[in-house]
């Protein structure tokens, strides 16, 4: 198969949404520099109620909005439908989902690295963090399930 004149065996596969992520960034600096600076307040707070959760979301939908409302976004996802047939190996959706839906996880998240990081002194092994892993876990299942089977056959 032929892709702007060149053989498709020729050409080096890349990782459009990283460019594309990459490429809206400069939109998105406003939303950033509040997340990072969150971040940066929050960083000394060992309480656990501190987060940055909505500046989090801010500069990801900013991102989102950048990335979808481009005219290349409209032709990557052309090129991935077209892509994905007969010879090529097929892609985990699974993986591509779950990226989709990390980011409406932070809560869940945030509970799991806070747990970590109050067992990571736990000298005797009696401490984990099982319980806020699963419900992390079950929160990006969730979201990716109805994705995921919308694309079973």
């Amino acid at each position: 198969m032929y892709f702007f004149g060149k053989h498709r065996g020729d050409v080096e596969p890349v990782d459009q949404k990283k460019y594309l992520e990459d490429s809206c960034k400069p939109k998105c600096v406003r939303p950033l520099i509040e997340y990072q600076a969150c971040v940066k307040r929050v960083e000394g707070d060992d309480s656990g109620e501190k987060h940055c959760t909505g500046q989090y979301f801010d500069y990801w939908h900013c991102i989102d909005k950048a990335k979808y409302g481009s005219p290349l976004s409209s032709f990557v996802r052309l090129r991935l439908q077209t892509l994905g047939r007969a010879e090529e190996e097929p892609v985990d959706q699974k993986k591509y989902f779950e990226d989709l839906c990390k980011p409406k996880c932070v809560r869940a998240w945030l509970e799991y690295q806070g747990c970590v990081k109050r067992v990571e002194a736990d000298e005797s092994g009696h401490k984990h963090c099982t319980g806020q892993y699963f419900d992390y876990w079950r929160c990006v299942d969730k979201c990716v399930a109805p994705k995921l089977f919308k694309k079973l056959k």
